[in-house]
């Protein structure tokens, strides 16, 4: 009888320590890989970047090309999870896209969410006093192509 009681909990303590294990194991996954799991964790977005070679390929890609000055720092906007830096910029000559030079305009500098740094060694719109942006439109946001592209610093 004493064997059977032991037997029974035995199995009992086996069936509660396998239900743990699965039970624990979305959330331990969830800590590395950085996903959110019945709100624990944490969550954000990782994105793929088109590698652009040319400045030809990015005004293919992009919505407004525009030579800027007077970059000024303008607070942060919410740009995929991550609060990115804004910009109050002058432009000084219009490219393509509907701006006109003169116009002031707000420009989000698109960070790379998943780095340890997302500006890296930087932000490019601190890069030089006249800027070459490359800009898509993201909803009610104009932002750099990628945090890697949509922003040369033009020679004075």
């Amino acid at each position: 009888m004493r064997e059977l009681a032991r037997d029974r909990r035995s199995r009992r303590t086996g069936r509660l320590a396998a239900l743990a294990v699965l039970a624990l194991t979305p959330l331990a996954l969830a800590g590395c890989a950085g996903f959110q799991v019945f709100g624990l964790g944490q969550s954000q977005e990782c994105a793929s970047w088109v590698d652009y070679l040319t400045e030809d390929r990015m005004a293919d890609d992009a919505d407004v090309v525009a030579v800027v000055t007077d970059v000024t720092s303008a607070g942060t906007e919410r740009l995929m999870g991550f609060d990115a830096n804004a910009y109050t910029v002058t432009v000084a000559d219009a490219v393509t896209g509907d701006v006109e030079p003169g116009e002031e305009m707000r420009v989000v500098s698109t960070a790379d969410t998943c780095a340890a740094h997302p500006y890296g060694e930087g932000d490019p719109m601190l890069g030089g006093a006249t800027l070459r942006l490359y800009l898509v439109q993201d909803g009610d946001v104009l932002r750099t192509l990628t945090p890697f592209a949509g922003v040369v610093v033009e020679e004075d």
